[in-house]
């Protein structure tokens, strides 16, 4: 699984807006693998169980909070 690209830091010079948009790259930085302080998360297997499904959804759950 290859890595995405980065998303790259917008400044537009409006405060609000360069906030809201830095929230958003944080949380795709995090879903994608980006962000330096969160590991990827690997692909579960074909045989996954149930309660490993559900653990995997409550990670990605906590990344997107």
């Amino acid at each position: 699984m290859s890595k995405k690209p980065a998303i790259p830091s917008v400044r537009t010079g409006q405060t609000v807006l360069d906030q809201a948009l830095s929230a958003v790259k944080q949380t795709l930085d995090a879903m994608t693998g980006q962000a330096k302080n969160i590991d990827r998360l690997a692909p579960l297997p074909a045989t996954a169980t149930l309660p490993e499904v559900i653990e995997r959804l409550n990670e990605i759950t906590s990344r997107m909070q």
